[in-house]
């Protein structure tokens, strides 16, 4: 009997598997994380097409739909849900900013596993105290070897949530 030795391509493997998502956290515990003890009122928004476009092509940034979940502080703050592609997966985030518009840092709630470790809080507090403006995220944040593709899409997506606040919901 005689032996077969296959060789499969590497897409073809890539194809079989697929990323499974871990929830790192709830909604509620993100929000605590980003703003302890503060009363958030929801204050959902939705982008006409003409601004989405003019978003996406001022700031550079990839966007998936023009509806956000957002809630606002009683101080002015904004906390804004976001998703973005992962390598593998859609990565679920919460992006905390200041009245002025000033990032305050994000939270986690999904990602893929074995991903999940990009996360970390010394990775996530270069996000902190960014501004809206035509950065490169590559130049601003320290990408993850292994997870570049997912850093900079979060990295790209906090600059989006900047844009946005910057662009049409400041002083509201």
């Amino acid at each position: 009997m005689r032996a077969k030795f296959l060789l499969v391509p590497a897409t073809v493997l890539a194809l079989g598997t697929s990323a499974l998502a871990v929830d790192l956290q709830t909604l509620e515990m993100g929000q605590q994380k980003l703003f302890p003890g503060a009363a958030l009122t929801k204050a959902d928004f939705t982008l006409t097409q003409d601004q989405f476009e003019i978003l996406k092509a001022e700031f550079n940034v990839p966007a998936f739909r023009p509806a956000f979940k957002a809630w606002r502080a009683e101080d002015g703050s904004w906390l804004i849900l976001d998703q973005v592609y992962g390598l593998n997966d859609v990565i679920t985030y919460l992006v905390a900013l200041t009245p002025d518009g000033v990032s305050k840092g994000i939270e986690v709630l999904v990602c893929a596993e074995n991903f999940c470790d990009l996360y970390t809080p010394e990775w996530r507090a270069q996000l902190a105290g960014k501004k809206p403006g035509k950065w490169d995220p590559t130049d601003e944040v320290q990408m993850v070897s292994g997870s570049t593709l997912s850093s900079v899409h979060v990295t790209e997506g906090v600059k989006k949530i900047l844009a946005i606040h910057s662009r049409y919901l400041k002083g509201k």
